[in-house]
Order: C-alpha cells, then structure tokens, then sequence
C-alpha cells in the first residue's frame, strides 16, 4: 500500500474512532444523569442512615440514661464530632431534661422535641430526627438530632448542570460527524444497494462498481469487482456444464429410441418398396396408365414426407437449444414427444391415453428441452412397467390451473420405493440396473423446469407413480 493509501486508513479509522467515541459520549452522560438522580434521592438515603445512627445512639444511651453517666453520653455525642453534616445532637432525660448535648460550631439548636410532629422531617436543607430511648417498656429519654443536606443539593444541581451541557455538546458532535459521514458515504453506499438490487432480480452479474480514488471504498470496490469477475466466469462455466449434461441426456434419450425410431423410418421405406415393386410390374406389362402412375407416385411422396418429417423431428431433437424462450403449447410438446417414442412403447404393449383440453394457455420455454423431460418421463414410465405385471398403461393429462399449465404423466409401473422418492431428482441417482441408466434424466428435467421458472413433483398414486409438471402462464 503506497503513503496516500495509508494516510486515508489512517484518517478513516481515526475518524471511525471519533464517531465511536461521541456516539457513546451520550451513554456516558447518561450515566451522569442516573448518578444524578441517585444524588437527588439522597434525601431519602440520608433519612435511612440518619435513622440507623439515632437507633444505634438510643441503644448505646440506654445505660448512661439509665445510671445517670452524663459523661458516657458526652463520649456518645463526641462521635458526631468527625461528621461535618451532623447540626447538632440532644439527649433528653426520662424528665425531659437536657441529659447532653452535641452542636457543631456555627450551629443553633432551632427545633425542640416538643416541635416534632413526626419521628423525621426536612426543613430548609435540613433532616430532622426524633427517637425514644426505652428500656424493657420503660421511657428512659428522648433523642434529637439534625443534619444539614445544602451541600449535597448543590452538588447535585452542578452534577445536573453538567450533564446537561456534556450531553448537547457530544449529541451536536454526535449529529456534525454523522452528517459528514454519511455525506461521505453516501454515494458509493448506493452504488452498492443499487448493484446488489440489481443482482437479486435478474441474475447476472455484468455490471461493475466505479472505482473510487480518494476513499475508503476504493479497496472493497476493486475486490467486490474482482468477486463478481469470478462469478461470472464461473456461471458462464457451469452454464456450459450444464448445457453439456442436458445435451449428453438428451443424446442418451435419442439413443434409447433408436429402435423405435427405426421401425417408424421402416414403415413408410417399406410402403415405397410395395409402391416401386407395383410400379415396376405394371410398367413391365404396359398396363401402367397415367392415373395409376399419378397414386403411387403421390403415395411415394407421402411416405418419404413421413420418413423425412421423422429425421427432421430427431435432428431438431439432438441439437443444442441456444434460441431464446418462446411461447410453448404443451399440447403439441406433448404429441411430439408421443411421435418420437409412441412406436416403441407400443412395441412394449403400452398404451399411451392422452386428455388434452380444447383450449389450453401458452407457456415460456423451450419446445425441445420440453420435449426431452416428457421423453425422460415416459422412459422411466416404460422401464418401471417393464418390471410390473400391472396393466401396462400410460396416461398423459394437459390442463390449465390458476395462471399456471400442467403436465401429468402417470403409470401403472407399481409406484416408487418411498426411501427412493425423497432422493428421485438428486444427480446420478438411480434405481436402475449398472448400463440401464445415467441417473441424469430426472435431475436435468428438474433443472429444466427451474429454469423455466416451473416445477416438477414426483407422487405415488395407487397403481403407480406420478410426476406433475407445473408452469406459469402467459397472461394475455
């Protein structure tokens, strides 16, 4: 780090340290004020430990009143003499009599025993007290004592005074370096609210912090920069990874209808073998007229339309899907998907029942990768009813919820093991014999439906399993 940068460290953490500081000067003060307050309860205070030493005064009086010691009520009351508050103290004999007498120098004895209306009062800055000296029921004298409280009362007004000027001096710092800090601050503080909003709602990550050059900011917008430049290559990266298992999966699909898809290309090749072979007897034996030409000729274009329609459909299928999302009727997806793979499954002695609505709201995807979760679906339906001696049946419903389309695809293939069904859409996890399966069908389905803002769920019904695909809407 060169000088310049060090000094704007240095200047920010001292001036973090100056905000810190007068942001708790206030806790301070207030603790000033509670002392205060504690301080203005000192009359009460006072009351209590006064009361406690003319208690422990009648106590100790009790004999010297008893035998008639004045001296020992002398020594008593010379205690007093080390306590500067203490105005003046009166012991009184079983006579009412002055017994013996404390007064602090300058004091003047203003209130008598039979003044008192209660045992202690406040007069003037002063606490009055009042006490009976008895032994066993016997009254042997009455105690008076003063104190003054004026020296406290001004120390709490100063200790007021104080905290009151201390607080507004540190809650006006308090509020001038905030300002300049936040002013300060301010700014790349947005910045950053406004790329983070920015990230949360659409997920990319190419826009970039300006790089400050005179702030603190400078060194967490250079690594918030360089985070985000690692983010992207790594999204870019695990999209193509994730491209790569979604083709892999869709190639694998294409590879398991290789058989059916030879047996629909060999229908339509064996249609134009007939038609060719009665061309060329009719030819041969001139009995070939224009007409009867016309019909084969058109049911050789016809069956080569079928067989080229078919190839088209695979090639279309194997590519990658790089176009943008467009509207999707999951009807059609659905009827694709029966093209590609209806002729094996009927080789398997499935039946495939279908329930299409008449009228049924677009979604926003992609056709192909649409087609490729059905295909894995009705894969796995043939390979579970291949192992059940259920009815072998297949049924595929289309229907529109509220603002959103689904996709049902249920079997009658016995269900799935529940210990399996919490785990049916992790990675390569698989049910299925070692060489049977990639375990990739599922989760690159479930991917798929995410990405398209959609759901897939996966359920037992009675004879078999169910997965319902759920996607929103496009709203006209």
């Amino acid at each position: 780090m060169n000088s310049s940068g060090k000094t704007r460290t240095k200047r920010f953490y001292w001036q973090l340290i100056a905000l810190v500081g007068t942001s708790g000067i206030p806790l301070v003060v207030m603790s000033g004020l509670l002392y205060s307050i504690v301080v203005a309860d000192f009359r009460a205070n006072l009351a209590n430990v006064m009361v406690n030493q003319i208690t422990l005064l009648a106590s100790s009086s009790e004999s010297a009143l008893l035998f008639d010691d004045k001296k020992t009520a002398e020594f008593l009351l010379s205690a007093f003499e080390r306590n500067s508050a203490t105005r003046y103290v009166q012991i009184y004999n079983a006579d009412m009599q002055l017994f013996a007498e404390y007064t602090s120098p300058g004091e003047v004895i203003d209130v008598f025993f039979e003044d008192f209306d209660s045992s202690v009062f406040f007069q003037n800055d002063n606490i009055y007290l009042y006490e009976r000296v008895k032994k066993d029921g016997q009254n042997l004298g009455v105690i008076v004592m003063s104190a003054n409280t004026e020296d406290l009362g001004t120390q709490r007004r100063h200790q007021l005074l104080i905290s009151l000027v201390v607080f507004s001096v540190s809650l006006l710092l308090a509020f001038l370096l905030n300002w300049l800090q936040q002013k300060r601050l301010r700014a790349p503080i947005t910045d950053l609210n406004a790329l983070v909003s920015y990230i949360s709602q659409h997920k990319l990550y190419d826009r970039r912090l300006d790089n400050p050059q005179d702030n603190e900011f400078r060194g967490i917008t250079v690594g918030i920069n360089a985070m985000l430049d690692t983010i992207e290559h790594q999204a870019v990266e695990r999209d193509n990874a994730t491209a790569q298992v979604i083709q892999s999966s869709k190639l694998a699909t294409l590879g398991e209808m290789a058989t059916s898809v030879a047996h629909e290309l060999n229908q339509p090749l064996n249609v134009i073998r007939m038609a060719t072979g009665n061309l060329r007897l009719r030819i041969s034996d001139g009995t070939a007229d224009p007409e009867y030409l016309d019909g084969k000729l058109d049911r050789i274009a016809a069956q080569t339309s079928r067989a080229a329609a078919i190839i088209t459909h695979m090639r279309m299928f194997g590519r990658e899907a790089t176009e943008s999302p467009q509207s999707v009727d999951c009807r059609k997806v659905v009827s694709s998907a029966i093209d590609l793979m209806g002729e094996q499954l009927r080789l398997a002695g499935i039946e495939i029942v279908t329930e299409f609505p008449a009228g049924c709201p677009s979604i926003l995807g992609h056709t192909i990768q649409m087609e490729q979760v059905i295909l894995n679906l009705f894969s796995n339906a043939r390979d579970a009813i291949a192992e059940s001696d259920r009815e072998a049946k297949i049924t595929v419903r289309v229907f529109e919820g509220d603002k959103v389309v689904h996709i049902t695809v249920q079997d009658t293939g016995g269900g799935i093991p529940e210990d399996v069904l919490p785990r049916i859409f992790e990675p390569f996890y698989t049910t299925k014999k070692l060489g049977h399966g990639t375990g990739l069908g599922l989760s690159v389905s479930y991917g798929l439906m995410r990405d398209m803002k959609g759901t897939i769920f996966a359920e037992n019904i009675a004879d078999g399993a169910r997965f319902t695909i759920t996607l929103p809407a496009i709203v006209r």
